[in-house]
């Protein structure tokens, strides 16, 4: 017992989040700043497109995601979280959304977005950022699940916006472990504190 509670607060005393900010908590973005990133119009355009790339990922038919990015560009670029580099160029989207084996080895997967951001860049490109949860059955394994965060790079191509850069971020084993030990406290042990269980977008509820 004594050596996991060392062991925890190591783990605590190592977070990234922890570290870096003194022990401080990550001030809130300003909800006044993120509302004036992008035109009422630009982000309903933009976030429509992060829905359907969403629901293209779920519908694992006909279309894939890789048919809402921009065909006239010769460069697109993909980052999956369980690849070491990027994708860039239909060649390695062909690889890796329409590959047999792929088919073969996924039976499903859900891909829900949610705190969707977008700002403008210019007239015509636009970055947007968005958390993900996803959830996937490989074939003979167990359904598992887990929180990502999004990034996407659209270009306004005529009436309809196109990706030409997408790139997953996952969650730091150690702030799942965080959340882990945060969720198991009692709330009669919490009381003793007047502390509540934070509200996260990520992390166990």
């Amino acid at each position: 017992m004594r050596y996991s509670l060392i062991l925890i607060a190591l783990s605590f005393w190592c977070l990234p989040n922890a570290a870096l900010a003194g022990g401080h908590e990550m001030p809130q973005n300003n909800a006044d700043i993120e509302e004036n990133l992008s035109s009422s119009d630009v982000y309903a355009e933009v976030s429509e497109v992060v829905r359907k790339f969403g629901q293209y990922f779920t519908d694992l038919n006909d279309p894939q995601p890789d048919a809402l990015f921009d065909k006239n560009d010769p460069s697109p670029m993909y980052l999956a979280e369980e690849m070491s580099d990027w994708m860039i160029g239909w060649e390695s989207f062909e690889w890796y959304f329409h590959t047999p084996a792929r088919d073969k080895l996924v039976e499903a997967m859900d891909y829900t977005p949610s705190n969707i951001r977008v700002k403008s860049l210019s007239d015509d490109l636009a970055i947007a950022t968005w958390f993900v949860w996803a959830e996937y059955k490989f074939r003979n394994r167990p359904p598992v699940g887990e929180h990502l965060r999004a990034t996407g790079i659209m270009r306004k191509t005529g009436d309809d916006w196109k990706m030409v850069y997408y790139a997953e971020s996952p969650i730091a084993a150690l702030a799942y472990i965080e959340d882990l030990y945060e969720v198991m406290a009692t709330t009669e042990f919490r009381k003793r504190f007047n502390k509540e269980p934070k509200k996260k977008e990520f992390g166990l509820e």
